[in-house]
């Protein structure tokens, strides 16, 4: 192993350790530089927070790029979590799984054709005829380097039996402010089909704002619960900051310099994009988004799997220096969590902020988060500002611990649209 790539998971652990050592639900982790581009589709199609129906026909599709020329044999295994996403300790996986076998190799690869970038993307579908689910609940897939026995990178998703509705609305009008910076949701589950005894013991619930689970609420105290049904109306913990529309640029080809960026440029070996220098947001900016999300595409080629480049990205901020702490770029593409590679650097000659990444060709959402120094909590809105307007994505999952019982089943799922603009 090279002395970069023990350095390279030395300064991983110890960032994932301090930002995650409150939560363990990060969606999709790499632990290992050359892991690329790791995306989750429940369909074909992306979401941010992939569920799929317990007994159904539902598929996930899970894929990456292993950014070496070597051909690396993979292996994936697949466990049940409780609903904070901490291993499941009190069933088996024979409980949980069906199949013939528990470690299945990722068998489903290609070589990148003619990029700067050499590559091989991997890809598997789950369930499949080899492994099927029989509980519903979180899950986490370990992808496993079956030469070095190294967990390379692991994925979340989520197994609903949809057993009680929910009800959801959102409101600029909060218990802190009116139409100002935050959004407050009202919840009720109707708990009746369930047959709960101890509503507070039994019923667990989680929301999340876009996929980030940085900030989710866990668990909030509901206003009041009858036998039938439990609601959450003027509950302080069920208010978020609205945020801001995510910034977004497009490379879909290494050709032309498209929507946010500045120049492409070619840097034997590599392609460089330079995005147009960004600013605090002191305002909100309406633009269509796509909360954060990426999506790999490439106009040049006929295939975005093996036929899209790698370009070094280059973003610049203008914002004071932050003694107290540091500031990331952060969405779907650091896979919503804090990576070491996404730190930004205080130039002073520039007096701005500067960071580079390896992207993949395609569209892509992001944001600039602050952590301060020894904190385990981030902020968007430091730099983006926080507003009313902000359009929003909301999941609500509700899980069900029945007395007696040995996990925690997944029984509700529902996502809100939040658009302001619109009510």
């Amino acid at each position: 192993m090279s002395r970069f790539n023990v350095l390279y998971r030395i300064a991983l652990t110890a960032v994932m350790w301090l930002l995650g050592c409150c939560c363990n639900a990060q969606w999709m982790m790499k632990k290992s530089d050359q892991i690329h581009s790791m995306e989750v589709m429940v369909n074909n199609a992306k979401v941010l927070i992939p569920c799929i129906e317990l007994k159904s026909r539902d598929v996930l599709t899970f894929s990456f790029d292993d950014v070496t020329k070597e051909y690396h044999r993979y292996l994936y295994s697949v466990e049940h979590c409780d609903y904070q996403w901490r291993k499941s300790t009190r069933i088996f996986e024979s409980d949980y799984l069906r199949g013939s076998i528990r470690r299945i190799p990722v068998d489903d690869y290609s070589e990148s054709i003619n990029t700067t970038q050499d590559y091989t993307h991997y890809a598997f579908v789950f369930p499949n005829n080899q492994l099927n689910i029989v509980y519903s609940g979180n899950y986490r897939i370990r992808v496993f380097d079956d030469e070095t026995k190294e967990e390379v990178c692991s994925y979340c998703f989520c197994v609903v039996e949809s057993k009680t509705p929910i009800n959801v609305t959102a409101t600029t009008n909060t218990e802190i402010d009116w139409n100002k910076t935050h959004q407050q949701l009202k919840i009720s589950v109707i708990a009746q089909p369930l047959n709960v005894y101890d509503i507070k013991r039994e019923l667990k619930m989680v929301v999340v704002q876009n996929g980030r689970w940085d900030n989710a609420v866990w668990n909030p105290e509901p206003d009041y619960y009858t036998p039938r049904e439990v609601k959450w109306e003027n509950c302080r913990q069920l208010i978020f900051d609205g945020g801001n529309e995510f910034r977004k640029f497009e490379m879909t080809s290494v050709k032309t310099a498209m929507m946010g960026v500045d120049n492409l440029k070619w840097f034997r070996p590599f392609y460089h994009a330079t995005l147009f220098p960004a600013e605090d947001r002191l305002n909100y900016i309406y633009d269509e988004d796509q909360n954060g999300n990426f999506y790999v595409r490439t106009t040049e080629h006929n295939s975005d799997e093996t036929e899209a480049d790698y370009v070094w990205v280059h973003f610049s901020l203008k914002h004071k220096p932050e003694p107290g702490g540091n500031i990331y770029i952060y969405g779907g593409l650091t896979n919503w969590c804090i990576l070491p590679e996404a730190q930004m650097k205080y130039n002073p000659e520039q007096q701005m902020y500067e960071g580079t990444m390896l992207l993949k060709e395609g569209y892509y959402n992001y944001q600039y988060m602050y952590i301060p120094s020894g904190s385990t909590e981030g902020s968007l809105s430091q730099i983006e500002g926080s507003f009313y307007q902000t359009e929003n994505e909301y999941t609500v999952l509700v899980y069900y611990t029945q007395k007696g019982s040995r996990y925690d089943r997944l029984v509700g799922y529902r996502n809100l649209k939040f658009e302001p603009s619109k009510q």
